[in-house]
């Protein structure tokens, strides 16, 4: 990875997160920091599976931890609507914290594009060879 996809990389990352500490800044309310819990815990399935997979055949944990990323990614997206929805953030944090989360789906696109293919990071994942 050269120096030019790594600026690019560590801006989408920053832009990201500033929009949420901005979105909860700027009007006084600090719910839209859930977000964040989701960006944090949103990896950790994969990479537990990666860690603890066995040499058998079996699928059931690359499963699970397919399931649960989804999950935690949907938190990621579900969480500005309801807290919209329940009057605990306006309409402006929640358009803000779309916005970096948008901004952090593109860098992890941006990530797997300066990276290679999408099926080579999957056969990584799996202990597969390229």
């Amino acid at each position: 990875m050269n120096l030019t996809q790594l600026i690019t990389l560590s801006f989408l990352a920053v832009c990201s997160i500033f929009l949420h500490i901005f979105a909860c800044a700027i009007y006084d309310n600090w719910w839209p920091m859930l977000v964040l819990l989701g960006y944090i815990s949103l990896p950790v399935p994969m990479l537990m599976f990666a860690i603890l997979r066995g040499s058998s055949g079996d699928r059931n944990g690359l499963h699970w931890a397919e399931f649960a990323t989804s999950f935690f990614f949907v938190h990621v997206l579900g969480i500005p609507f309801l807290l919209h929805h329940l009057d605990k953030i306006g309409g402006g944090a929640l358009v803000m914290s779309l916005f970096g989360t948008a901004f952090a789906v593109a860098a992890v696109v941006v990530h797997v594009l300066f990276s290679g293919s999408a099926q080579d990071i999957y056969n990584a994942l799996m202990g597969e060879g390229f």
